[in-house]
C-alpha cells in the first residue's frame, strides 16, 4: 500500500483535487438538506481527526516510539477534506450571490482551494494545519448558522465568527491531550494568524464583499407583462433570450413599442424558517461618464422553504432608453444577483413568449 502511494502520490493528488471538486459540484444542492450538511459534517470530521493522528505521529516520534503506519495516506486524506470543505464553499458562496461583488471574498477562498494542493508539503506543520481549520470552521458557522437560526444579518455574522473562534479553541484543547509539546510551541504563531483571518473574514463583510449566504437567485429576468392566475401562479409575458445568452430566459435586449411598465421578477431561494427582506435596487448607466446611479429601489419580503425560491417582482414605469441594471440585494447592501439589460424603442411589437411561474 505505502509502495503504490508513493508511486503514484502525484495522480491520486491531482484526481482527488479535480473528482472532489466535480463530486461536490453536482451532490451538493441546498444548503438546508440533511444530506448536504452530512457530507460538510464528515469532511469537517476526517479533517480534524487527521489533524490530531499527524500531531499524534509527531509526538510520538520525538518520544522515540514507533510510528503510525500508512502516515502518507493520512495525509491525503486530511488534504482530500480540506480541498472537499473549500470546494463546498465556493459552490454555496458563488450561488449565493453576483461573483463580481463577491470577488474578493471568492478569492481568498479559491486561495485556500488552490493551496491546498500547491503547499500540500506544510501539511506537517501544525500552525498551518490550524490555519487552514480556523478558515474552514468560520467559514462553516457563516454557512450553517443562518440556517439553524433562521435569520440574516450582521449580529448573525457576529455570533458567526464567536462560535468559530469557540470550536478552534475546543478544538486546541483537544489537540493538548495527544501533542501538548507542538499545541504550545505553535501559539506564538497561530495566534495572530488567526486574528488576521477575524479581521479579514470582517473587513470583507462590512464592506459587503461576501455573499449573502445562504440566500441564493434561481432565476431573474426583464418582462413586458405579469399578470397573476386565479391558482397563485404568475403569468409572464417576455422576449426569448437569444442562442448565445447561455444561461438566461430572456433576452437582454428590451424593445419598447410605447411607455407601458417594465417587470422584473426574481426567484429567491433561502431555507425554511427564514424569512427576510430583500430589495430590487433599479440603476441606470449615465451614457457620458458611464456611471451607475440608482432610480429607485423595491423592498418585499421573501419565504423560506420553496425548492424553485421565493417569487417576487418590481416595476419601473415610464421607463427611458439606455443601459439597464437591477441588483437584488439584502437590507444591508449585499447583493445576491442581478440582470442587466438595454432598453430599446422601436415601431414594432416585439416577438412575445408567454410563460407561467
Amino acid at each position: 500500500m505505502t509502495s503504490f502511494w508513493e508511486r503514484n502520490e502525484r495522480r491520486l493528488s491531482l484526481l482527488a483535487f479535480v473528482g472532489g471538486f466535480l463530486w461536490d459540484t453536482l451532490m451538493l444542492t441546498e444548503i438546508d438538506r440533511l444530506r448536504d450538511n452530512l457530507i460538510l459534517l464528515a469532511y469537517l470530521v476526517i479533517a480534524f481527526t487527521c489533524i490530531v493522528l499527524l500531531n499524534a505521529h509527531r509526538a510520538r516520534l520525538k518520544k522515540k516510539a514507533s510510528p503510525f503506519p500508512a502516515i502518507g495516506f493520512i495525509e491525503f486524506a486530511m488534504q482530500f477534506a480540506f480541498g472537499g470543505l473549500f470546494s463546498v464553499f465556493i459552490i454555496f458562496f458563488s450561488r449565493s450571490g453576483a461573483v463580481i461583488a463577491s470577488l474578493p471574498f471568492l478569492l481568498v477562498l479559491g486561495s485556500f482551494f488552490v493551496g491546498n494542493e500547491l503547499f500540500k508539503k506544510h501539511y506537517e506543520r501544525l500552525t498551518f494545519q490550524m490555519s487552514v481549520f480556523f478558515a474552514i470552521l468560520f467559514s462553516y458557522s457563516v454557512l450553517i448558522l443562518p440556517v439553524i437560526l433562521g435569520e440574516i444579518g450582521a449580529d448573525i455574522f457576529i455570533l458567526s465568527g464567536g462560535l468559530a473562534l469557540v470550536l478552534f479553541w475546543l478544538s486546541l484543547r483537544a489537540l493538548r491531550l495527544v501533542a501538548r509539546d507542538e499545541v504550545e510551541a505553535s501559539k506564538r504563531v497561530l495566534l495572530p494568524i488567526v486574528g488576521i483571518l477575524l479581521i479579514t473574514f470582517n473587513v470583507l463583510y462590512f464592506n459587503n464583499m461576501i455573499p449573502p449566504i445562504p440566500l441564493s437567485l434561481k432565476d431573474i429576468g426583464v418582462y413586458h407583462s405579469l399578470s397573476r392566475a386565479k391558482s397563485g401562479e404568475y403569468v409572464l409575458g417576455f422576449e426569448k433570450a437569444r442562442w448565445y445568452e447561455f444561461g438566461e430566459k430572456t433576452a437582454s435586449v428590451f424593445h419598447r413599442t410605447g411607455d407601458g411598465p417594465v417587470y422584473v421578477f426574481s426567484s429567491i431561494y433561502a431555507p425554511t424558517r427564514l424569512d427576510t427582506p430583500v430589495v430590487h435596487r433599479w440603476l441606470r448607466q449615465d451614457d457620458g461618464t458611464g456611471e451607475w446611479t440608482t432610480v429607485t429601489t423595491v423592498s418585499f419580503i421573501i419565504s423560506g422553504g420553496r425548492a424553485e425560491g421565493f417569487r417576487g417582482y418590481s416595476t419601473k414605469e415610464h421607463i427611458t432608453a439606455g443601459k439597464w441594471r437591477v441588483d437584488v440585494e439584502t437590507p444591508r447592501g449585499q447583493i445576491i444577483g442581478r440582470f442587466d439589460f438595454t432598453v430599446e424603442d422601436t415601431a414594432e411589437n416585439p416577438t412575445l413568449k408567454e410563460e407561467t411561474f
